[in-house]
């Protein structure tokens, strides 16, 4: 029986959804919104609500599950020193999402995943490797 368990499966198997939902937060955290299936979103939604209560306190343990969930230090340090202090004045309700209709090419519910407190995030410049080349004549 499955009293009181909220889980959303996706049907790739366990690895593969651990993936997924890592990808769709660190995603949604670098960008600041996101655009996915109602189902998707739902799953994203109750995940991230759970990390956005740890960065709230920067604490070693914390700082450690952030780490597991997430895999990235850069994005873990500004959770704890950007987005943590402006999210300390709610306790949750975070995110919502917003409804988009039906995808043209497969009928799919699409839904925008959004802040509802006001979350400026800076986008991190992705240096391009520049290209040498050598001129020789």
């Amino acid at each position: 029986m499955r009293h009181k368990v909220k889980k959303i499966k996706f049907k790739h198997g366990k690895d593969a959804n651990k993936m997924l939902m890592k990808k769709l937060a660190v995603n949604f955290l670098e960008k600041g919104k996101l655009t996915t299936t109602k189902a998707k979103a739902k799953a994203l939604v109750s995940y991230l609500e759970k990390l956005l209560t740890k960065a709230q306190v920067e604490s070693e343990a914390n700082k450690n599950v952030l780490l597991k969930r997430l895999g990235k230090r850069a994005l873990v340090k500004r959770l704890f020193k950007e987005i943590g202090p402006i999210l300390k004045t709610k306790k949750s309700g975070f995110l919502k999402t917003v409804n988009l209709g039906q995808r043209f090419s497969d009928g799919a519910e699409v839904t925008r995943v959004e802040w509802t407190v006001p979350v400026i995030i800076e986008e991190t410049k992705k240096y391009a490797s520049t290209n040498k080349t050598n001129k020789t004549s």
